[in-house]
């Protein structure tokens, strides 16, 4: 029987296959390759694939094209945060300790970086429906990825989060249901379908994400408590009150676990990962 107490353990070993897996996409040597292992080799936390792989899990046996599709979500998460760092966007000059794609090789080329991962995402996609035999599952897979990555889900929410003018604190959790909470919710969703789990299931590991992805948000406006007031973005946190943003983090993430629960399985890890994430200080 496995040991219950090496949570941590657990997750920096899935890290690192992740890691090792990324560490093989982008392998010529001109700067376009370059600038683009750069951008995805940064210590990320992995989040996604790792949520997409679990739920993949809880449903049929491990196949290398599941990790090829989560592969295919980070390049589209990181692709999204090359171009958050822009200076037309967040302008910032360092991601996870190291300088941001644009500081290190230019604007220009970060912009083309963004570019590629996001076609790169694409064609691993593609590559795995010509060549699985699960082309239905992927297929309907690829299109709920594409639909919370582009204008219903994603880059509206960024839309949103750059005008930096809301009304109403719904308003902010309408942002970060598009802009956090879409690539979250694909991650569960995308692996549960590809699990070739039932409509029921594919259900809840998308609620799932929703509870999750709004949690992990809420913590990041928690640890930015401060810092977000100094500049004047307006956060859930900073725009209601710190307490507030407490409470609603506990709601969700207890609603997270609750969903956890109506699996009826072996969801240790990802019960020790929601934990992990409302309780983290990074």
């Amino acid at each position: 029987m496995k040991s219950r107490n090496n949570f941590k353990t657990d997750l920096q070993i899935k890290q690192n296959i992740i890691n090792e897996k990324l560490n093989t996409v982008f392998t010529d040597d001109d700067i376009l390759s370059k600038a683009s292992k750069y951008a995805i080799i940064n210590g990320g936390k992995r989040l996604r694939p790792i949520l997409l792989i679990e739920f993949a899990k809880l449903f049929s046996k491990e196949d290398d094209y599941i990790y090829d599709f989560a592969i295919a979500l980070e390049l589209i998460h990181n692709y999204s945060l090359v171009h958050d760092d822009l200076p037309s966007m967040d302008n910032d000059d360092y991601r996870r300790g190291q300088l941001t794609v644009h500081k290190k090789f230019g604007e220009d080329i970060a912009i083309l970086v963004g570019d590629n991962l996001l076609n790169t995402s694409n064609e691993i996609v593609l590559d795995i429906i010509y060549k699985t035999k699960e082309k239905d599952s992927v297929i309907e897979a690829g299109r709920y990825l594409a639909y919370k990555a582009g204008r219903n889900g994603m880059i509206t929410g960024q839309i949103l989060d750059i005008s930096n003018e809301f009304l109403n604190s719904d308003q902010i959790l309408d942002m970060y249901n598009k802009k956090t909470c879409g690539l979250i919710m694909a991650a569960c969703k995308c692996g549960a379908i590809l699990g070739k789990a039932n409509s029921d299931e594919i259900k809840l590991a998308e609620e799932f994400g929703y509870a999750l992805g709004l949690s992990f948000q809420i913590q990041d406006d928690i640890l930015d408590y401060e810092e977000d007031k100094k500049i004047g973005k307006i956060t859930f946190a900073n725009y209601t009150s710190k307490d507030n943003a407490e409470r609603i983090l506990l709601e969700y993430s207890n609603k997270a676990l609750g969903i956890l629960n109506k699996f009826k399985k072996d969801t240790y890890f990802l019960n020790s990962l929601v934990k992990y994430l409302i309780n983290r200080d990074i």
